[in-house]
């Protein structure tokens, strides 16, 4: 394992504990009627997904 993994793995966890405060008690309508937690949630899980795809296939 690299030291980067570790460094891209902790961030997806921060990032996902941002994206479950943000939808912690929202409900569904909710959810769907704000615009802008929609985009705020867009633009966490993309960067997730980032920092995934820079982790080591070996990790």
């Amino acid at each position: 394992m690299q030291r980067d993994d570790e460094v891209y793995v902790g961030h997806m966890l921060d990032l996902s504990r941002k994206v479950a405060a943000k939808v912690a008690g929202v409900r569904r309508e909710e959810f769907e009627e704000d615009e802008n937690l929609r985009l705020a949630l867009a633009h966490l899980l993309q960067t997730i997904g980032e920092a995934a795809r820079r982790v080591s296939g070996e990790f």
